[in-house]
């Protein structure tokens, strides 16, 4: 039995100083080879078997360094993010790194792994050389605008698409060495012991925006020409909107620009209160820019026919013209009591729409040369016959044109020089040309109305003008075309 003891002890003994040589070994060669022990993860990657410049290698690979970025605010408000790797900044894990390797081979400290891995979250240092940080500042395009110059002053100047500008050159003027040191100062400190968890630069603050920015006080010549500016301000401030149809004119700063009088070199002429003189010509200039732009009386239309064609129409009676007389005394005098608003024009010819398109979607449309006249109310047709138009053989064609529905009666007689023909039913279109009734016809269409027409009116079916007659309003366009 004792024996037997001597041998388990033996046993025993030797099996721990295998251990021992073998843990050991193992330490040696972790400490030899300079490599990570078993189980050791650094930043969620695995580690065990690499030597510490690999690890470091592969930690600096997989960083991101686009994250490492800083905004400044400049005095404007504007934010500028300045990506600190396109500054020389670069990340190393060496030391950390090698301080891990060193905690886990000295005095045995992995084996402690063989129960629990060891995790590492560790943070990398920065690199970077200060004079390359405050060059690559120094050339950015905003901070080289604004700069302080002694001789920079305030000026009023015509911009282009929002009238006259005050520009005012005194105020927030960069001290561009001042804000160079100063980014420069915070990014360093910010690397230095801010880790990653970088804020923003606000040279706005109080604290930062007397360190880097200067203003210059107002010459009494500023001062005036600041006095102008107001009444520029005040000039300028008048706006109206003319609406027509689905389009608008709108007069803005740019356009009340062009109304101020200008002397021979372009300057603005003020009044005694620094008030620009209005020069009223222009008014009535913009008042026939709006005539030329949305007139249609006198104007040729482009029309699509039911028939599949477009056609040329010539003007007739139908159309906008605006009453430039009465529409020049009215932006006169809102311009002069600053009454800014909404305006529809005065007409003195005023069709169903307004626009380009004064036509629209309602309108009686008769095709001369097919002998046929539509009813389009919003798009869709819902008079659909056949007419007769002007006798051609005699010269009594019914003009192309466009008209309008401008009068209504019951029971008329047409009187003409040896005729007077009884009609239930009589809309005046163009002069003493209508649409009406023809009881004395059996027919309509064709080529009746070439030897056998009419004076130049378009006769309709009586069942047809029955409906018809109560369903057009007056005003409503007529476009007759062959």
């Amino acid at each position: 039995m004792k024996k037997l003891f001597i041998w388990f002890i033996s046993v025993i003994g030797a099996a721990a100083l295998l251990t021992a040589a073998v843990l050991v070994a193992l330490n040696t060669y972790y400490c030899y080879y300079g490599i990570f022990p078993m189980r050791v993860w650094i930043n969620g990657e695995y580690c065990t078997g690499m030597t510490a410049e690999e690890v470091s290698a592969m930690l600096q690979d997989s960083y991101d360094s686009n994250l490492d970025k800083i905004s400044v605010r400049t005095a404007d408000g504007q934010m500028h993010e300045l990506r600190l790797s396109e500054y020389g900044v670069r990340v190393t894990y060496d030391n950390m790194v090698k301080n891990c390797l060193v905690n886990e081979i000295s005095r045995f400290t992995w084996l402690e792994n063989i129960r629990t891995p060891r995790i590492y979250q560790i943070l990398p240092a920065y690199c970077y050389d200060v004079d390359a940080i405050k060059t690559k500042l120094g050339a950015l395009d905003w901070m080289n605008e604004r700069l302080y110059d002694a001789h920079n002053t305030v000026s009023i100047v015509r911009s282009e698409t929002d009238g006259y500008i005050l520009v005012d050159e005194t105020k927030d003027l960069l001290l561009k060495e001042n804000a160079v040191e100063l980014i420069c100062d915070e990014i360093v400190n910010q690397l230095t012991y801010a880790g990653n968890a970088f804020h923003d630069v606000d040279l706005s603050s109080d604290t930062y925006k007397e360190i880097c920015y200067q203003r210059i006080p107002y010459t009494p010549d500023m001062k005036d020409t600041l006095a102008k500016w107001e009444g520029i301000r005040a000039f300028q401030a008048f706006q109206m909107t003319y609406q027509f149809g689905d389009r608008v004119e709108v007069i803005d700063k740019d356009v009340v620009a062009d109304w101020m009088v200008l002397d021979d070199d372009g300057n603005i002429i003020f009044d005694e209160e620094n008030s620009p003189v209005l020069d009223e010509s222009m008014i009535e200039e913009y008042i026939a820019y709006l005539s030329r732009t949305y007139n249609t009386v006198g104007k040729e239309r482009i029309f699509q026919t039911t028939r599949g064609d477009v056609v040329k129409v010539a003007s007739g009676s139908y159309g906008n013209a605006i009453d430039e007389k009465a529409e020049y005394e009215f932006l006169l005098n809102a311009f002069l009591n600053k009454e800014s608003g909404v305006r529809i024009p005065d007409y003195t010819s005023e069709a169903k729409e307004k626009g380009a398109d004064d036509i629209g979607d309602t309108y009686i449309e008769v095709d001369m040369g097919n002998q046929h006249m539509y009813y389009y109310v919003d798009g869709t047709i819902v008079i659909d016959t056949p007419v007769v138009t002007g006798n051609a053989s005699r010269g009594w064609d019914t003009p192309a044109k466009v008209c309008f529905v401008y009068f209504k009666q019951r029971n008329r007689v047409l009187r003409g020089a040896n005729y007077a023909t009884p009609v239930k039913y009589w809309m005046a279109v163009d002069g003493h040309i209508g649409i009406h009734d023809a009881t004395w016809r059996g027919e309509f269409g064709g080529e009746i109305y070439k030897t056998n027409g009419s004076h130049g009116c378009i006769n309709t079916p009586l069942e047809i003008m029955t409906e018809l007659y109560d369903i057009v309003e007056t005003g409503t366009p007529v476009v007759m075309f062959y």
